[in-house]
Protein backbone atom coordinates (compact mmCIF):
# COMPACT_ATOMS: atom_id res chain seq x y z
CA UNK A 1 0.00 0.00 0.00
CA UNK A 2 2.11 2.62 -1.40
CA UNK A 3 2.19 6.22 0.68
CA UNK A 4 2.37 9.43 -1.39
CA UNK A 5 1.98 12.96 -1.29
CA UNK A 6 -1.31 13.20 -3.10
CA UNK A 7 -1.88 16.38 -5.37
CA UNK A 8 -4.14 16.82 -7.85
CA UNK A 9 -1.70 16.43 -10.47
CA UNK A 10 -0.68 13.17 -9.20
CA UNK A 11 -4.16 11.77 -8.65
CA UNK A 12 -5.44 12.72 -12.45
CA UNK A 13 -1.73 10.24 -13.39
CA UNK A 14 -2.77 7.43 -11.55
CA UNK A 15 -3.43 4.14 -13.59
CA UNK A 16 -5.50 1.20 -13.04
CA UNK A 17 -3.91 -1.59 -11.26
CA UNK A 18 -3.55 -5.12 -13.73
CA UNK A 19 -5.08 -7.42 -10.97
CA UNK A 20 -6.64 -6.23 -7.57
CA UNK A 21 -7.05 -3.10 -5.69
CA UNK A 22 -4.61 -0.62 -4.84
CA UNK A 23 -4.97 2.33 -2.29
CA UNK A 24 -2.60 5.53 -2.02
CA UNK A 25 -2.66 6.48 1.15
CA UNK A 26 -2.37 10.80 1.54
CA UNK A 27 1.42 11.26 3.62
CA UNK A 28 -0.20 14.97 4.86
CA UNK A 29 -2.25 12.88 7.09
CA UNK A 30 0.28 10.08 7.75
CA UNK A 31 2.71 12.66 9.29
CA UNK A 32 0.00 14.96 11.42
CA UNK A 33 -0.62 13.74 14.71
CA UNK A 34 -3.50 16.17 15.17
CA UNK A 35 -5.19 14.11 12.81
CA UNK A 36 -5.35 10.21 14.33
CA UNK A 37 -6.33 8.36 10.49
CA UNK A 38 -5.03 7.32 7.02
CA UNK A 39 -6.82 9.14 4.01
CA UNK A 40 -6.13 7.39 0.83
CA UNK A 41 -7.75 6.77 -2.46
CA UNK A 42 -8.73 3.68 -3.89
CA UNK A 43 -8.26 2.69 -7.26
CA UNK A 44 -9.44 -0.90 -8.85
CA UNK A 45 -8.82 -2.46 -12.13
CA UNK A 46 -11.78 -0.87 -13.84
CA UNK A 47 -10.76 2.46 -12.86
CA UNK A 48 -13.31 3.58 -10.28
CA UNK A 49 -11.86 5.49 -7.80
CA UNK A 50 -13.10 6.55 -3.87
CA UNK A 51 -11.49 8.16 -1.55
CA UNK A 52 -11.02 6.09 1.90
CA UNK A 53 -10.61 6.73 5.47
CA UNK A 54 -8.93 4.45 8.03
CA UNK A 55 -9.07 5.50 11.83
CA UNK A 56 -9.69 4.29 15.25
CA UNK A 57 -12.80 4.77 17.61
CA UNK A 58 -13.75 3.61 21.11
CA UNK A 59 -15.16 0.48 20.90
CA UNK A 60 -18.36 0.66 23.11
CA UNK A 61 -17.92 -3.10 24.71
CA UNK A 62 -14.53 -2.47 25.66
CA UNK A 63 -13.53 0.93 26.96
CA UNK A 64 -10.00 -0.23 27.40
CA UNK A 65 -9.55 -0.86 23.56
CA UNK A 66 -10.48 1.11 20.78
CA UNK A 67 -11.77 -0.56 17.48
CA UNK A 68 -10.46 -0.33 13.77
CA UNK A 69 -12.69 1.30 11.32
CA UNK A 70 -13.26 2.10 7.72
CA UNK A 71 -14.99 4.16 5.64
CA UNK A 72 -15.83 5.25 2.45
CA UNK A 73 -15.82 9.34 1.74
CA UNK A 74 -17.03 9.10 -2.45
CA UNK A 75 -15.84 8.61 -5.46
CA UNK A 76 -13.53 10.56 -7.71
CA UNK A 77 -14.07 13.37 -9.22
CA UNK A 78 -17.37 13.68 -7.73
CA UNK A 79 -15.25 14.65 -4.88
CA UNK A 80 -12.06 16.43 -5.41
CA UNK A 81 -9.28 15.91 -3.58
CA UNK A 82 -9.73 19.25 -1.11
CA UNK A 83 -13.16 18.22 -0.55
CA UNK A 84 -12.48 14.56 0.42
CA UNK A 85 -9.80 16.18 2.20
CA UNK A 86 -11.98 18.38 4.37
CA UNK A 87 -14.12 15.71 4.85
CA UNK A 88 -11.95 13.27 6.20
CA UNK A 89 -10.98 15.98 8.77
CA UNK A 90 -14.68 16.58 9.59
CA UNK A 91 -14.56 12.34 10.27
CA UNK A 92 -11.57 12.30 12.46
CA UNK A 93 -12.66 15.29 14.55
CA UNK A 94 -16.15 13.45 15.10
CA UNK A 95 -13.98 10.44 16.22
CA UNK A 96 -11.94 12.58 18.37
CA UNK A 97 -15.02 13.57 20.25
CA UNK A 98 -15.95 10.14 20.44
CA UNK A 99 -18.59 9.67 17.58
CA UNK A 100 -18.28 6.77 15.31
CA UNK A 101 -18.18 8.65 11.91
CA UNK A 102 -19.74 5.32 10.22
CA UNK A 103 -22.69 5.34 12.51
CA UNK A 104 -22.84 9.36 12.21
CA UNK A 105 -22.84 9.27 8.49
CA UNK A 106 -25.48 6.28 8.49
CA UNK A 107 -27.97 8.39 10.81
CA UNK A 108 -27.51 11.59 8.60
CA UNK A 109 -28.97 9.68 5.68
CA UNK A 110 -31.61 8.06 7.48
CA UNK A 111 -32.14 12.08 8.68
CA UNK A 112 -32.30 13.54 5.08
CA UNK A 113 -34.99 10.68 4.01
CA UNK A 114 -37.16 11.77 6.84
CA UNK A 115 -37.28 15.16 5.54
CA UNK A 116 -37.13 14.08 1.92
CA UNK A 117 -40.74 14.87 0.84
CA UNK A 118 -42.55 12.98 -1.77
CA UNK A 119 -42.78 15.71 -4.40
CA UNK A 120 -39.39 16.84 -3.79
CA UNK A 121 -38.53 12.88 -4.55
CA UNK A 122 -40.81 12.86 -7.75
CA UNK A 123 -38.96 16.44 -8.89
CA UNK A 124 -35.95 14.56 -9.01
CA UNK A 125 -36.79 11.50 -10.34
CA UNK A 126 -38.41 13.35 -13.77
CA UNK A 127 -35.41 15.07 -14.20
CA UNK A 128 -33.05 12.51 -13.09
CA UNK A 129 -34.32 9.53 -14.26
CA UNK A 130 -37.53 9.70 -16.78
CA UNK A 131 -35.83 12.59 -18.71
CA UNK A 132 -32.70 10.87 -18.71
CA UNK A 133 -33.24 7.25 -19.97
CA UNK A 134 -37.01 7.87 -21.77
CA UNK A 135 -38.03 9.42 -25.07
CA UNK A 136 -39.51 13.01 -24.36
CA UNK A 137 -43.15 11.66 -25.17
CA UNK A 138 -42.22 8.64 -22.74
CA UNK A 139 -40.61 11.40 -19.74
CA UNK A 140 -43.83 13.58 -20.45
CA UNK A 141 -46.40 11.26 -19.83
CA UNK A 142 -44.59 9.91 -16.44
CA UNK A 143 -44.59 13.47 -15.03
CA UNK A 144 -48.08 13.89 -16.34
CA UNK A 145 -48.89 10.62 -14.39
CA UNK A 146 -47.60 12.03 -11.13
CA UNK A 147 -48.63 15.15 -11.09
CA UNK A 148 -52.47 14.02 -12.23
CA UNK A 149 -52.82 11.35 -9.70
CA UNK A 150 -49.62 10.95 -6.92
CA UNK A 151 -48.76 14.52 -6.43
CA UNK A 152 -52.02 15.56 -5.15
CA UNK A 153 -52.02 12.99 -2.71
CA UNK A 154 -48.51 12.49 -1.18
CA UNK A 155 -46.85 15.79 -2.37
CA UNK A 156 -45.97 16.90 1.47
CA UNK A 157 -45.51 13.94 2.96
CA UNK A 158 -42.60 12.54 3.91
CA UNK A 159 -41.46 9.59 1.81
CA UNK A 160 -40.71 7.15 4.74
CA UNK A 161 -44.26 7.35 5.38
CA UNK A 162 -45.93 5.89 2.58
CA UNK A 163 -47.43 2.62 3.38
CA UNK A 164 -48.34 -0.38 1.14
CA UNK A 165 -52.22 0.99 2.49
CA UNK A 166 -51.39 4.18 0.76
CA UNK A 167 -50.40 2.37 -2.56
CA UNK A 168 -52.72 0.36 -3.21
CA UNK A 169 -55.75 2.93 -1.96
CA UNK A 170 -53.92 4.84 -4.82
CA UNK A 171 -53.98 2.17 -7.15
CA UNK A 172 -57.74 1.46 -6.20
CA UNK A 173 -59.47 4.67 -6.82
CA UNK A 174 -58.38 4.08 -10.64
CA UNK A 175 -59.88 0.83 -10.64
CA UNK A 176 -63.18 1.98 -9.25
CA UNK A 177 -63.41 5.05 -11.51
CA UNK A 178 -63.21 2.22 -14.03
CA UNK A 179 -59.71 2.83 -15.49
CA UNK A 180 -58.24 -0.40 -15.37
CA UNK A 181 -55.50 -0.03 -18.02
CA UNK A 182 -54.33 3.29 -15.90
CA UNK A 183 -54.25 1.49 -12.57
CA UNK A 184 -51.70 -0.59 -14.10
CA UNK A 185 -49.69 2.01 -15.47
CA UNK A 186 -49.96 3.84 -12.45
CA UNK A 187 -48.09 1.22 -10.40
CA UNK A 188 -45.63 0.34 -12.42
CA UNK A 189 -44.35 4.08 -12.50
CA UNK A 190 -44.79 4.00 -8.39
CA UNK A 191 -43.03 1.04 -8.43
CA UNK A 192 -40.37 2.10 -10.89
CA UNK A 193 -40.46 5.46 -8.58
CA UNK A 194 -39.98 3.91 -5.13
CA UNK A 195 -37.28 1.27 -6.38
CA UNK A 196 -35.37 4.44 -7.46
CA UNK A 197 -35.31 5.65 -4.18
CA UNK A 198 -34.38 2.90 -3.11
CA UNK A 199 -31.01 2.80 -5.10
CA UNK A 200 -30.05 6.60 -3.39
CA UNK A 201 -31.25 5.04 0.32
CA UNK A 202 -33.64 7.10 0.74
CA UNK A 203 -35.81 4.10 1.21
CA UNK A 204 -35.05 0.92 2.62
CA UNK A 205 -37.84 -1.09 1.12
CA UNK A 206 -40.54 0.14 -0.84
CA UNK A 207 -44.49 0.72 -0.27
CA UNK A 208 -44.97 -1.23 -3.45
CA UNK A 209 -43.69 -4.23 -3.28
CA UNK A 210 -45.47 -6.96 -3.66
CA UNK A 211 -48.22 -5.69 -5.35
CA UNK A 212 -50.26 -7.10 -8.42
CA UNK A 213 -51.29 -4.89 -11.38
CA UNK A 214 -55.20 -4.82 -10.53
CA UNK A 215 -56.42 -5.00 -14.30
CA UNK A 216 -56.24 -8.05 -16.55
CA UNK A 217 -54.90 -6.50 -19.99
CA UNK A 218 -55.64 -8.39 -22.80
CA UNK A 219 -54.15 -7.24 -26.46
CA UNK A 220 -56.31 -5.56 -28.83
CA UNK A 221 -57.10 -7.64 -31.67
CA UNK A 222 -59.21 -4.25 -33.64
CA UNK A 223 -59.03 -3.52 -36.65
CA UNK A 224 -61.06 -1.31 -39.11
CA UNK A 225 -63.46 -3.41 -41.53
CA UNK A 226 -63.37 -2.34 -44.88
CA UNK A 227 -66.28 -0.31 -44.89
CA UNK A 228 -64.98 1.36 -41.74
CA UNK A 229 -61.57 2.13 -43.38
CA UNK A 230 -63.87 3.56 -46.49
CA UNK A 231 -65.60 5.89 -43.97
CA UNK A 232 -62.35 6.89 -41.61
CA UNK A 233 -60.68 7.77 -45.03
CA UNK A 234 -63.76 10.01 -46.37
CA UNK A 235 -63.36 12.12 -42.34
CA UNK A 236 -59.57 12.58 -43.00
CA UNK A 237 -60.01 14.12 -46.52
CA UNK A 238 -62.58 16.37 -44.34
CA UNK A 239 -60.67 17.39 -41.61
CA UNK A 240 -57.78 18.17 -44.00
CA UNK A 241 -54.62 19.67 -43.34
CA UNK A 242 -52.15 18.67 -41.43
CA UNK A 243 -54.42 15.79 -39.63
CA UNK A 244 -55.86 14.34 -42.37
CA UNK A 245 -53.25 13.52 -44.33
CA UNK A 246 -51.08 12.33 -41.04
CA UNK A 247 -53.90 9.91 -40.31
CA UNK A 248 -53.94 8.43 -43.42
CA UNK A 249 -50.71 8.16 -43.79
CA UNK A 250 -50.48 6.31 -40.07
CA UNK A 251 -52.66 3.25 -42.46
CA UNK A 252 -50.86 3.50 -45.61
CA UNK A 253 -47.15 3.53 -43.51
CA UNK A 254 -48.07 1.42 -40.44
CA UNK A 255 -45.72 3.61 -38.21
CA UNK A 256 -46.72 4.92 -35.09
CA UNK A 257 -48.70 8.08 -34.38
CA UNK A 258 -45.91 10.31 -32.81
CA UNK A 259 -43.01 8.65 -35.56
CA UNK A 260 -45.40 10.36 -38.34
CA UNK A 261 -46.31 13.56 -36.41
CA UNK A 262 -42.58 14.64 -35.96
CA UNK A 263 -41.76 13.55 -40.05
CA UNK A 264 -39.35 16.39 -41.43
CA UNK A 265 -38.56 17.18 -44.83
CA UNK A 266 -34.58 16.63 -44.23
CA UNK A 267 -36.18 12.83 -43.64
CA UNK A 268 -37.50 12.51 -46.67
CA UNK A 269 -36.01 11.02 -50.27
CA UNK A 270 -38.64 12.01 -52.39
CA UNK A 271 -36.99 11.32 -55.52
CA UNK A 272 -36.20 7.78 -53.90
CA UNK A 273 -39.84 7.61 -52.50
CA UNK A 274 -37.93 7.16 -49.03
CA UNK A 275 -38.33 7.99 -45.26
CA UNK A 276 -35.45 7.42 -42.73
CA UNK A 277 -36.54 7.94 -38.92
CA UNK A 278 -33.22 8.64 -37.01
CA UNK A 279 -32.99 6.11 -34.70
CA UNK A 280 -33.54 8.67 -31.53
CA UNK A 281 -37.16 9.19 -33.31
CA UNK A 282 -37.74 5.58 -33.06
CA UNK A 283 -39.79 3.60 -29.88
CA UNK A 284 -36.95 0.89 -30.90
CA UNK A 285 -34.03 3.31 -30.94
CA UNK A 286 -32.67 2.11 -34.04
CA UNK A 287 -32.87 3.85 -37.99
CA UNK A 288 -35.96 2.53 -39.88
CA UNK A 289 -35.92 2.97 -43.21
CA UNK A 290 -39.83 2.95 -44.61
CA UNK A 291 -40.39 2.96 -48.48
CA UNK A 292 -42.73 5.16 -49.56
CA UNK A 293 -45.58 3.97 -52.08
CA UNK A 294 -46.76 6.15 -54.74
CA UNK A 295 -50.24 7.06 -52.70
CA UNK A 296 -48.17 7.95 -49.59
CA UNK A 297 -45.78 10.54 -51.63
CA UNK A 298 -48.72 11.85 -53.48
CA UNK A 299 -50.46 12.56 -49.77
CA UNK A 300 -47.12 13.92 -48.77
CA UNK A 301 -46.18 16.17 -52.21
CA UNK A 302 -49.53 17.51 -51.60
CA UNK A 303 -48.76 19.15 -48.66
CA UNK A 304 -47.26 22.56 -47.94
CA UNK A 305 -43.77 22.95 -47.29
CA UNK A 306 -43.70 26.16 -44.39
CA UNK A 307 -41.57 24.20 -41.83
CA UNK A 308 -38.77 21.85 -41.56
CA UNK A 309 -41.40 20.03 -39.99
CA UNK A 310 -44.30 18.10 -42.90
CA UNK A 311 -47.11 17.89 -40.37
CA UNK A 312 -47.29 21.43 -38.02
CA UNK A 313 -49.53 24.39 -36.81
CA UNK A 314 -46.81 26.65 -35.29
CA UNK A 315 -44.10 26.22 -37.97
CA UNK A 316 -42.09 25.80 -34.97
CA UNK A 317 -43.33 22.15 -33.67
CA UNK A 318 -45.09 19.02 -34.86
CA UNK A 319 -48.36 18.42 -34.41
CA UNK A 320 -50.26 17.68 -31.18
CA UNK A 321 -53.91 17.21 -30.07
CA UNK A 322 -54.57 14.20 -31.34
CA UNK A 323 -57.14 13.21 -29.10
CA UNK A 324 -59.62 16.15 -29.67
CA UNK A 325 -58.88 15.19 -33.32
CA UNK A 326 -59.96 11.50 -33.12
CA UNK A 327 -63.33 13.32 -30.94
CA UNK A 328 -63.97 15.24 -33.95
CA UNK A 329 -62.93 12.34 -36.71
CA UNK A 330 -65.86 10.39 -34.72
CA UNK A 331 -68.22 12.84 -35.26
CA UNK A 332 -67.43 13.33 -39.12
CA UNK A 333 -67.26 9.11 -39.66
CA UNK A 334 -69.64 7.68 -37.04
CA UNK A 335 -66.52 5.17 -35.96
CA UNK A 336 -66.92 4.10 -32.47
CA UNK A 337 -64.43 1.58 -30.02
CA UNK A 338 -61.59 2.37 -32.23
CA UNK A 339 -57.98 4.13 -31.33
CA UNK A 340 -55.66 5.39 -33.44
CA UNK A 341 -53.20 2.99 -33.28
CA UNK A 342 -55.69 0.71 -34.52
CA UNK A 343 -54.53 1.93 -37.96
CA UNK A 344 -51.13 0.22 -37.27
CA UNK A 345 -53.02 -3.20 -36.39
CA UNK A 346 -55.04 -2.74 -39.74
CA UNK A 347 -52.23 -2.11 -41.97
CA UNK A 348 -50.81 -5.04 -40.54
CA UNK A 349 -53.40 -7.55 -40.85
CA UNK A 350 -54.01 -5.51 -44.35
CA UNK A 351 -50.36 -6.83 -45.13
CA UNK A 352 -51.19 -10.31 -44.01
CA UNK A 353 -54.23 -11.26 -45.68
CA UNK A 354 -52.48 -10.05 -49.15
CA UNK A 355 -49.78 -12.28 -48.50
CA UNK A 356 -47.29 -10.69 -47.11
CA UNK A 357 -44.57 -12.73 -45.37
CA UNK A 358 -44.73 -12.25 -41.53
CA UNK A 359 -40.83 -11.53 -40.86
CA UNK A 360 -41.45 -8.58 -43.68
CA UNK A 361 -44.38 -6.91 -41.79
CA UNK A 362 -42.28 -7.19 -38.95
CA UNK A 363 -39.68 -5.29 -40.50
CA UNK A 364 -42.11 -2.69 -41.69
CA UNK A 365 -43.36 -2.12 -38.28
CA UNK A 366 -39.70 -1.84 -36.59
CA UNK A 367 -40.23 -4.88 -34.62
CA UNK A 368 -37.77 -7.11 -33.94
CA UNK A 369 -39.99 -10.32 -32.28
CA UNK A 370 -41.26 -13.30 -33.68
CA UNK A 371 -39.89 -14.31 -37.34
CA UNK A 372 -36.73 -12.42 -36.54
CA UNK A 373 -35.18 -12.40 -32.88
CA UNK A 374 -32.22 -12.86 -30.17
CA UNK A 375 -28.92 -13.44 -32.11
CA UNK A 376 -30.68 -14.12 -35.33
CA UNK A 377 -31.63 -10.10 -35.09
CA UNK A 378 -28.54 -8.98 -33.74
CA UNK A 379 -26.26 -11.00 -37.13
CA UNK A 380 -29.34 -9.75 -39.54
CA UNK A 381 -28.40 -6.65 -40.76
CA UNK A 382 -30.30 -7.02 -43.78
CA UNK A 383 -32.63 -3.50 -44.59
CA UNK A 384 -35.06 -5.55 -46.34
CA UNK A 385 -35.93 -2.35 -48.46
CA UNK A 386 -36.92 -3.79 -51.66
CA UNK A 387 -39.37 -5.98 -49.76
CA UNK A 388 -40.50 -3.72 -47.22
CA UNK A 389 -41.09 -1.34 -50.77
CA UNK A 390 -43.14 -4.19 -52.10
CA UNK A 391 -45.07 -4.70 -48.97
CA UNK A 392 -46.11 -1.64 -48.24
CA UNK A 393 -46.81 -0.71 -52.25
CA UNK A 394 -49.03 -3.77 -52.34
CA UNK A 395 -50.67 -2.83 -49.22
CA UNK A 396 -51.43 0.55 -50.89
CA UNK A 397 -52.85 -1.07 -54.25
CA UNK A 398 -54.65 -3.18 -52.11
CA UNK A 399 -56.33 -0.03 -49.88
CA UNK A 400 -56.61 1.48 -53.49
CA UNK A 401 -59.49 -0.71 -53.95
CA UNK A 402 -60.61 -0.59 -50.61
CA UNK A 403 -61.45 3.26 -51.47
CA UNK A 404 -62.28 3.07 -54.78
CA UNK A 405 -63.00 -0.47 -56.13
CA UNK A 406 -63.89 1.77 -59.88
CA UNK A 407 -60.07 3.12 -59.88
CA UNK A 408 -61.10 6.38 -59.12
CA UNK A 409 -58.37 8.50 -57.15
CA UNK A 410 -58.79 8.44 -53.84
CA UNK A 411 -56.47 10.79 -52.19
CA UNK A 412 -57.74 13.90 -52.39
CA UNK A 413 -56.65 16.08 -48.59
CA UNK A 414 -57.14 19.30 -49.40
Amino acid sequence: MPTVRLTAKYVDNIQPPEAGRTEYWDKSFSTDSSLPGSFGLRVTPNGAMAWVLMFRVDDPTNPKRKKQRRMTIGGYPAYSLSAAREQAREMLMLAGQGIDPVDAKAAKKVSVANEQTVGGAVELFVERHARRHNRPSTAKEVERVFNAYVLPRWSRRPLSSITPADVENLIEDRVSAGHGYMANRLLAHVRKFFNWCIERRWLAASPAAGLKPPAKEQSRDRVLSKDEIVEFWRGCNELGWPFGPALQLLLLTGQRRDEVARMKWSHLDLDEGLWTLPKQETKADRQHEIPLSPMALEIIEAVPQNSDFVFTTTGRTPVSGFSKVKVRLDILTGLTDWRLHDLRRTAASGMAEIGIAPHVIEKVLNHVTGQISGVAAVYNRHAYRREKADALNAWSRALGQILSPSGDNVVNIM
